[in-house]
């Protein structure tokens, strides 16, 4: 069936620091239901994130990590920063990162980023909005 897709909306903080950014993971670990650690995310993300996206509550959109679709085999970067989304990529191929947990932080030429799948659509996967 053509037309299959699996695809992730990823939620960051972006700060300066490794400090900070590390304080900020065990602010968001302290709840613990996952609808819970993405709305604390989102505040945080509002209130200390340096990136545009905390506007939206760090949200820095939709990438999609697999289809059916042979038309679809090599994607093109989403992500303004290619380097943060090649980090996405493959840390979630590997395992790294998944959706209950905070990953990060990862260092970029931006700073340092705390990344949490919001939610994810396709491969059996329910839809939450946030």
């Amino acid at each position: 069936m053509v037309g299959f897709s699996y695809r992730i909306q990823v939620r960051q903080i972006l700060v300066e620091k490794k400090e900070v950014a590390e304080l900020l993971k065990e602010t968001i670990h302290e709840a613990k239901a996952h609808t819970k650690r993405v709305q604390t995310l989102m505040r945080l993300a509002e209130k200390y994130s340096i990136c545009p996206s905390k506007e939206d509550g760090g949200n820095l959109g939709w990438i999609e990590l697999s289809s059916d679709d042979p038309r679809g085999m090599d994607y093109a970067p989403v992500l303004k920063n290619a380097e943060l989304e090649k980090l996405i990529r493959e840390n979630i191929q590997q395992g790294k990162m998944v959706k209950q947990e905070v990953f990060g932080p990862v260092k970029t030429e931006e700073g340092y980023h705390l990344l949490m799948i919001a939610n994810q659509f396709g491969a059996g996967h329910q839809t939450d909005t946030y």
